[in-house]
């Protein structure tokens, strides 16, 4: 504590420096109101209500009918109307700061509840130290001393097709501490992250999309030892971490420290397509510098992808990018380095951790498959540990524990893991979320038709490959419309609300198996319901294979599907389908793709007793963030081929 009080000086000499609050202020208990009332009317002179940081500080968006703050705590507040009104909130601000504490030690005075406003509002008005009130804010002193804020770092964790909360990937903050020196060999597990996240109440995953869409759970911050979010992200979920270091200078990061303090006291409504965990962490560092453009250049929905390019785009603010792969990640650059026999032998030890390797292999090859397998155990039994262990992740624990004591047992060291950085999955290098699409075609029956499509988010199979995972497709609110030249006419041809294709490789050590989910509404053309537009909701299971690598990508699923209202259907009224679905997608390159996919659906008891789809795509990317495709559709009542230019934004 010495040396911290060294370094921002005594709190009576030197207000600037308040936020560490560690000393306390000299004065008479009550001021003169003349004073408090100079500084208001000089603040109002200033028009400092208006000014951008003050309004950050806030957490102010100006609407139809007006300013208001996103924050929804009362304790946020210093003015009854604050919500609605920050040139009172300002003036009730100030006004309290020079109020007496109170005889309840339990309530925080407001110099220690707005820090960060204290010291934006003293750095514009200079207080006179003087007349402030004798305060000791030790739970403040206590954060900043525990963060030891020397830098911040933002980190994008990419995506999770498991998890719906985090399908679209995910972004928090680590305050990297001034004592653990500039090494990263480890050490920056010492940090700590801060979460915003939703306050979530409900495991039924329809409910939880519907209070997640409409603001109906508490967003709030809150701050995790670093090596946790590691455990979690990288080795349970299995997903790499992007770090991308601030160029902040200190005077700001302890601004924006002292702002997480505030935003402690206060939770935000959690909408999961705007106001959530990237949005607020973009909010959170505007109030760093008024010339940061950050939430202004968002668009809609918010993605986490989008605001890592939004911070790109600010010029001056990245300082360096960092790649932490998963434990998925190091194993299989660990696998390239064992020939077959080293392979069979880690097969073999995941089995029977117990048994003996072959004579063959020296104490060399002995060390790299027992770091093999190793690595497989953790990936293969990784658990949150926050969740109570099963059965499963015991017998885990005693293979790894039987392996690492056989494995101390080698006097060798183990091989350093080197992984270059993978440029092509860098988060900011892929195309924009929304896209667009405008083009022509002919349809076999309904004559040259203009097609428009529209995609919100985020990706599919066929779109360039940079920046997002290989065998993943998320595509959320995609439209596609066709009007009719010949016989004027409009149609919805299809409106996915979400699309979700998960392609996980079969491998020797990885039996995943590949999924997907459609829901949406769409125009049947078949004998038993041509030309009708009726909602459906598929699901399907099964393999992916990549016999050549990523160049060529196999998948096959039994897929189910419902639809309704179909008048074919039973009761006139509802379709089942059952059948296998499947394609393959050739890579050329990550900017030139080629997808083929083709289902059948058995409709048991129903007129007709089977329907078909097949489709195909050709698109190849041509600049950033425009592209062109030719694509094909055949049905039971209609054949379509259309040519379409993209524009993604």
């Amino acid at each position: 504590m010495g040396a911290i009080a060294q370094r921002v000086g005594i709190f009576g000499l030197i207000l600037v420096a308040l936020e560490t609050l560690a000393g306390s202020a000299r004065a008479e208990a009550t001021p003169p109101a003349s004073h408090v009332e100079s500084l208001v009317a000089e603040a109002h002179r200033l028009n400092l209500a208006e000014q951008k940081t003050w309004l950050r500080l806030g957490h102010y968006r100006k609407g139809l009918f007006g300013w208001e703050s996103e924050a929804d705590g009362k304790r946020f507040f210093a003015a009854e109307d604050g919500k609605g009104d920050p040139r009172a909130e300002l003036d009730a601000t100030l006004r309290a700061f020079f109020t007496p504490p109170g005889t309840d030690k339990s309530i925080e005075h407001p110099i220690c509840r707005y820090p960060a406003r204290f010291r934006w509002l003293n750095e514009q008005l200079s207080f006179k130290t003087e007349r402030l009130p004798r305060v000791t804010c030790a739970e403040y002193v206590k954060f900043k001393t525990e963060l030891d804020a020397r830098s911040i770092t933002v980190i994008f964790s990419s995506y999770f097709l498991n998890n719906p909360a985090s399908a679209f990937g995910h972004t928090f903050l680590r305050v990297n501490k001034a004592t653990r020196g500039d090494e990263r060999e480890g050490r920056e597990l010492l940090d700590y992250g801060i979460d915003y996240s939703a306050v979530v109440d409900t495991t039924n995953a329809a409910l939880y999309a519907f209070k997640g869409l409409f603001g109906l759970f508490p967003g709030t911050f809150r701050r995790v030892p670093f090596f946790y979010k590691v455990r979690e992200y990288n080795d349970y979920e299995s997903r790499d971490l992007w770090e991308y270091d601030l160029n902040l200078s200190p005077r700001q990061v302890d601004l924006v420290v002292a702002h997480l303090w505030e935003l402690g006291h206060t939770h935000f409504r959690y909408f999961y397509l705007s106001e959530n965990c990237s949005y607020h962490i973009l909010s959170v560092l505007e109030v760093a510098d008024p010339k940061l453009e950050l939430i202004s250049r968002l668009g809609w929905p918010v993605l986490p992808s989008d605001t890592v390019k939004v911070m790109v785009r600010n010029p001056g603010l990245l300082r360096a990018l960092h790649y932490r792969p998963s434990n998925r990640t190091q194993f299989k650059h660990r696998l390239q380095t064992l020939s077959a026999d080293e392979l069979s032998a880690v097969d073999q030890l995941l089995d029977n951790p117990n048994a003996e390797l072959h004579a063959r292999f020296d104490l060399a090859a002995q060390a790299r498959i027992f770091d093999a397998a190793i690595d497989l155990v953790e990936v293969r039994f990784a658990r949150d540990i926050n969740k109570q262990r099963s059965a499963m992740d015991q017998r885990g624990i005693q293979t790894e524990q039987t392996l690492l004591e056989r494995r101390a047992g080698i006097d060798i060291d183990s091989q350093d893991l080197t992984i270059p950085l993978p440029t092509r999955a860098i988060p900011h290098s892929g195309h924009d979320s929304i896209r667009l699409g405008m083009g022509s075609g002919y349809e076999r029956w309904g004559g040259a038709y203009h097609t428009l499509n529209l995609r919100l988010a985020l990706h599919d199979l066929a779109d360039p490959g940079r920046g997002y995972p290989d065998g993943a497709q998320i595509e959320f609110f995609a439209l596609a419309a066709r009007y009719y030249v010949e016989h004027p006419k409009a149609t919805l041809e299809e409106f996915s609300l979400v699309r979700v294709q998960s392609l996980t490789p079969l491998t020797r050590f990885d039996h995943s198996l590949s999924w997907m989910v459609d829901t949406g509404v769409k125009r049947i053309a078949d004998r038993g319901c041509d030309g009708c537009t009726a909602g459906y909701g598929a699901v399907g299971g099964g393999l992916t294979l990549e016999p050549f690598g990523r160049a060529f990508t196999f998948f096959a699923m039994a897929r189910a599907e419902l639809g309704l209202p179909i008048k074919s259907g039973y009761f006139d009224f509802l379709r089942f389908g059952i059948g296998p679905y499947g394609g393959f997608r050739l890579s050329f390159s990550d900017d030139v793709r080629a997808v083929f996919t083709g289902a059948w659906s058995y409709l048991p008891g129903q007129n007709p007793r089977g329907v078909y789809e097949a489709r195909g795509v050709l698109r190849a990317q041509y600049s950033r963030d425009f592209a062109f495709g030719i694509e094909g559709q055949l049905r039971d009542r209609a054949a379509s081929g259309q040519a379409v230019s993209y524009i993604y934004f």
